[in-house]
């Protein structure tokens, strides 16, 4: 009896200050939820200690909620437990018929496009140098778009139409450049006089009316927009420039985009390509010419730590034609949500509970918990092969990303690394820290129906910092 006794004493001693610090840190948290925000808002919130396999808190963490930019959390991580790093994001340029030892092609030249998210403007140079260096100086037959990787759906379900103009909105294609986005630079010239604009990339598939006017004015507003009603690609700057200023704007129709750009560049360096046949589906017998291609770990960096929507909807379509079949064409959507829920199964939880529509967040009608988003979190951290690539994509609190401006000072300077997801009235954080006694914790904080996303950020900072100094 009097051994019994001991032990429990023994027990009781060693657990005591860590049931402490829980029940202490509860309790700063409880404090932190009569915050006003919350009287107007709702907030749900997980947190779990990795390092003893505890949850640490909950609230509401059943409860729906938006995600945001979280969701590419849940994209992110089921692209990598099923795909790994060992996808490629290619552009392929094939070709029919014969081509001669003086480089002309007497047939047709394809180019299959295959979602790469971060085909950029040079990029596009290096694929045509690329092409005039194997060889080819004309083509006599027709140069063909491929697009048959995905359907022709070009926004997401959910995804808001008077959007259209903005570069996190983007249409989406497998042949993408540049984003589907021009960028331009306005710098003052003389007061009275239109502003210098310089554009990326530079192409004759859009045109620029400028009215902008040169001004010392403070303050003075730049402005960028097209009909975009009528899907005209006319950009209209005006306003008044009194210092240098830059401004995105999307362009319509992304694989005619591309394909014009490509046929611009081709021309530029002396390839001769006369007859754009339009988009078809390249042949099976069709020769490799040349291809160029990004990683996982490209695509995955930019969808995380600076939340490009178009790289996350890149790992959602790939991970719907792993779903539908390596082979296959025309994969939608729904292959890509399928992958999901069938991956969600694996947490012991019902797939069907969630509305999951896209893999970056903005569709209005994704709806997660806090309780799924955190099962991702933990299934990531149990995976070192999975974890060390989220963990280095992921924003660090103010350092980089989306976070390079937030949580500056205190404790969570550096060490919290979270996904940041903000959208009309909804801010959400979901990552991993370290706090003071060494332990691993991940976190999960929805914030819903706020009118003020500062506050939202205020309360999720805090909250951070009070988690990274428990003991």
């Amino acid at each position: 009896m009097r051994k019994s006794c001991l032990l429990t004493c023994l027990v009781l001693f060693v657990c005591l200050p860590a049931l402490w610090g829980q029940t202490t840190v509860t309790a700063k948290i409880d404090q932190l939820l009569g915050d006003d925000l919350l009287v107007t808002s709702d907030v749900g919130i997980s947190i779990y200690d990795l390092t003893d396999s505890i949850p640490i808190y909950t609230y509401r963490d059943k409860k729906m909620a938006r995600p945001a930019s979280t969701e590419k959390l849940i994209t992110s991580i089921t692209h990598l437990a099923r795909l790994g790093m060992d996808c490629r994001f290619t552009t392929t340029v094939k070709y029919t018929g014969r081509l001669d030892d003086d480089g002309v092609l007497h047939g047709d030249l394809y180019v299959r496009g295959g979602f790469d998210s971060e085909f950029m403007d040079s990029n596009m140079d290096e694929l045509v140098t690329d092409i005039k260096r194997v060889g080819l100086t004309r083509v006599k037959g027709k140069v063909y778009g491929d697009v048959s990787f995905m359907d022709s759906l070009y926004y997401g379900a959910g995804w808001c139409w008077d959007d259209a103009p903005y570069d996190f909105q983007p249409m989406l294609s497998p042949l993408m450049f540049h984003k589907g986005y021009v960028e331009l630079t306005a710098t003052p010239d003389g007061i009275g006089k239109p502003a210098k604009i310089a554009l990326t990339p530079l192409s004759s598939y859009y045109s620029v009316d400028n009215r902008t006017v040169s001004s010392q004015l403070e303050g003075a507003k730049f402005n960028v927009d097209r009909d975009w009603m009528h899907n005209d690609n006319k950009l209209l700057l005006t306003g008044y420039v009194s210092a240098k200023s830059n401004r995105i704007i999307t362009v319509y129709g992304s694989e005619n985009f591309f394909m014009h750009a490509f046929m611009e560049r081709a021309r530029g360096q002396e390839i001769t390509m006369k007859r754009f046949g339009g988009f078809a589906t390249t042949p099976l017998d069709a020769q490799l010419l040349i291809e160029k291609s990004h990683s996982t770990a490209d695509v995955l960096h930019r969808a995380l730590k600076v939340s490009d929507n178009l790289s996350a909807e890149a790992l959602f379509y790939h991970l719907g034609a792993w779903q539908k079949g390596k082979d296959t064409c025309s994969v939608s959507a729904k292959d890509g949500v399928a992958a999901i829920k069938q991956f969600i199964k694996e947490f012991g939880l019902e797939p069907d509970s969630y509305e999951i529509h896209d893999g970056c967040g903005v569709s209005l009608y994704d709806y997660v918990t806090p309780e799924l988003m955190l099962a991702y979190l933990k299934y990531a951290y149990q995976r070192p092969e999975i974890y060390k690539e989220i963990f280095d994509a992921l924003p660090v609190a103010g350092i980089d990303g989306t976070l390079k401006n937030r949580m500056k000072k205190g404790k969570a300077f550096g060490n919290v690394r979270a996904k940041t997801g903000s959208v009309s009235g909804i801010s959400t954080l979901a990552g991993y820290l370290r706090a003071d006694n060494g332990h691993e914790l991940a976190f999960v904080i929805m914030n819903q129906d706020v009118m003020d996303t500062k506050k939202a950020r205020t309360f999720q900072d805090r909250l951070c910092e009070l988690l990274c100094t428990m003991k």
